[in-house]
């Protein structure tokens, strides 16, 4: 008997999620989120810059009737590379 009462009692009982305390930003993370962005920058010009670079190379060491077929499996690999990384890093960060 005593067993039924606590299962009723829980029932009723409402659940309360305590509120997300906002934590002030400090020095340090403005820091770390700037150095981030600048980071973030820096790869993305050195990736441009192998993009176009590994073109060239393309053009140097391949006969000119050859170019067209080496450079579009180097567009393919950078669009598959980059569609993993969209899936892998962006899109699954979403989900949780």
């Amino acid at each position: 008997m005593n067993d039924e009462k606590t299962i009723e009692e829980t029932k009723d009982e409402k659940l309360t999620v305590p509120p997300k305390v906002k934590k002030e930003r400090s020095n340090e993370d403005y820091f770390r989120s700037g150095m981030l962005a600048l980071v973030g920058i820096i790869i993305a010009l050195a990736t441009l810059q192998l993009y176009f670079s590994v073109d060239n190379i393309i053009s140097t060491w391949f006969e000119y009737q050859y170019r067209p077929i080496f450079r579009s499996l180097y567009y393919v690999l950078v669009i598959v590379i980059g569609l993993f990384i969209l899936n892998r890093y962006l899109l699954t960060k979403e989900k949780k």
